[in-house]
């Protein structure tokens, strides 16, 4: 990503937002910051030569969300009616993260975003959202949506072609989890975010690099970067050698204290996102490219993303008590 000052202004904006609501107390305030967030992240999408009409499409899917939850709170407080159980706002904040049922923007917006927006769409953007509704709104009030949420996005994601859509319904379905986290514990949720946000960064990066839109177009690249592929998006589904295994380990092993159908729909989710990855690499395990002769260097040169990989189940393994 070239980094000019704009860019590095809106950038610092965004952090700084995230970071403030994170940290702040009142309602008023963390509405604010998510507002400047959405103002930092719009030139961010503009700059990108293929967006068209998306950036104002998703100005007014997110315009309309805020106004929905400032209504929300107004209303709440002309009624003296508790807000942890306000539809208006849950409506308001499935709409800003993209869970169902308000999730079809999602796909529609990625499908034309480069890889760089596409990455900070579904990791940074999504940290103040998770901040409210785990801070404002009851667990049972989210349960239907969340479960909703973890099983369908896998299955609508499984006809799917397109690489940027088979991520964006990714990114949905990892959603629930980090809403679940936030409202066990903020160390837990900083953990699974920094875990999630590492795995989605060397997946992008090496799509950028590969110049992929299509699952079809994996079968033609390097064995090792083919291997490398493998292991961040077998890690993404949580299989258990992998650094993506121990976050959702510890969320499911703090959930399922409270809420059994919760878990079980997490478990399930996994299962079918693995199936739909696998799906995806299978491809590239199957079909043997003959056209181009491998240079044997390129053949044994190490990638950083299997060492990340392996290196972080020994970290975690080592932190978890």
């Amino acid at each position: 990503m070239k980094m000019n000052l704009t860019k590095m202004l809106m950038m610092m904006t965004m952090i700084m937002s995230a970071t403030s609501a994170l940290s702040s107390s009142s309602m008023l305030m963390t509405w604010m910051m998510m507002e400047i967030n959405l103002m930092a992240f719009l030139p961010i999408m503009t700059k990108s030569k293929i967006m068209k009409d998306q950036p104002m499409k998703y100005l007014i899917i997110q315009s309309l969300a805020s106004s929905t939850m400032l209504m929300s709170i107004l209303l709440n407080s002309m009624n003296e009616s508790p807000l942890s159980i306000s539809l208006m706002l849950m409506g308001s904040m499935l709409m800003k993260m993209g869970l169902m049922p308000f999730h079809m923007w999602v796909p529609m917006i990625m499908n034309s975003m480069s890889w760089q927006n596409c990455f900070i769409m579904i990791t940074w953007q999504k940290i103040i959202p998770t901040i409210i509704i785990s801070q404002m709104l009851k667990m049972s009030l989210m349960m239907l949506p969340m479960c909703l949420t973890l099983v369908l996005s896998p299955v609508i994601a499984m006809n799917q072609t397109s690489m940027k859509k088979i991520m964006s319904y990714s990114s949905m379905s990892n959603s629930p989890w980090m809403i679940t986290s936030m409202m066990n514990s903020k160390s837990q949720f900083m953990t699974f975010f920094l875990i999630y946000t590492t795995i989605n960064l060397m997946i992008m990066k090496k799509m950028k690099e590969m110049n992929l839109i299509f699952i079809n177009q994996m079968k033609m690249e390097k064995p090792m970067k083919k291997l490398s592929m493998i292991v961040n998006m077998l890690s993404m589904s949580g299989m258990p050698p992998m650094m993506g295994f121990f976050p959702k380990w510890m969320i499911l092993q703090s959930t399922i204290k409270f809420s059994l159908t919760l878990s079980v729909s997490m478990i399930l989710s996994s299962m079918i996102s693995t199936f739909i990855y696998v799906k995806m690499i299978s491809p590239m395990i199957l079909s043997m490219n003959s056209n181009k002769k491998i240079n044997k260097k390129e053949e044994t040169k190490k990638d950083n993303d299997i060492n990340m990989n392996i290196m972080g189940t020994l970290i975690l393994m080592m932190t978890k008590s």
